[in-house]
């Protein structure tokens, strides 16, 4: 039965060499570059945060970090 059902989904979807593959380079890319900024940003937020609560990191601003950023 399985083998039926992934048989009829492959046929019924287009292959990626039938679509515009820079169009999905593209499209991973700009993503990729987004979610980098995302990170970029939160390890700034954290450096300020624990910048602001004296610079050491301790059990208790970990788990703070971990409350306030994730």
């Amino acid at each position: 039965m399985l083998a039926v059902l992934s048989h009829t989904l492959s046929a019924s979807t287009p292959s990626v060499s039938e679509s515009e593959p820079g169009f999905f380079a593209l499209v991973s890319r700009i993503v990729q570059a987004v979610h980098a900024e995302r990170m970029r940003r939160r390890d700034e937020q954290i450096g300020v945060f624990i910048e602001a609560r004296g610079g050491r990191i301790t059990d208790d601003l970990e788990r703070k970090i971990g409350s306030f950023f994730c």
